[in-house]
């Protein structure tokens, strides 16, 4: 029984320092620790701040707010209308919801565009960063957060990795 304890001590230590020779485990959100970097929220709020931009926005907002109204006219004098004027009440409807989701694809666009211009340009400096972070934090498995269901903070190294970013300009 003795000889059994023994063994099974000396296998536990032997699986600890093995895992400790391999590396911690570290989680990582790659474009977000793109996204934070000082680069990335100047470019995307001058993207903001464009004229064509801000007047899609703008758009964006009077359409939506001309689809409530449409949609409350209708809910409030169902009753009384028609079964055409209903039709055309709903048609006026369903083309503000289709102004709107176009709106909202072309703004969308825009900020796609302009992140993976940013990522190609921060891509480089990744690459090179990467590499070295992983040897620094003796990181021996590197997975990606968005397919993490639950890791503590600790373990998320994004936010040194968007550091390392501002600081590499």
């Amino acid at each position: 029984m003795k000889l059994f304890k023994f063994a099974v001590l000396m296998l536990a230590m032997a699986w600890g320092s093995v895992a400790l020779a391999q590396g911690r485990i570290a989680v990582f959100d790659l474009e977000a620790a793109v996204l934070n970097t000082d680069v990335a929220k100047q470019r995307l709020n001058a993207l903001r701040n464009q004229k064509e931009f801000k007047n899609n926005l703008s758009e964006l907002e009077t359409v939506r707010k001309d689809y409530e109204k449409l949609v409350e006219k209708l809910q409030k004098d169902i009753e009384i209308l028609s079964a055409e004027q209903r039709q055309l009440a709903k048609n006026k409807i369903d083309s503000k919801r289709a102004d709107g989701e176009h709106l909202a694809r072309k703004i969308e666009a825009a900020q796609q565009q302009e992140v993976q211009t940013i990522m190609k340009e921060i891509g480089p400096k990744l690459q090179k960063l990467l590499p070295e972070i992983i040897k620094e934090e003796n990181i021996g498995l590197l997975l990606p957060a968005k397919a993490v269901m639950h890791a503590d903070a600790g373990y998320n190294i994004t936010a040194k990795v968007a550091d390392k970013l501002n600081q590499a300009k």
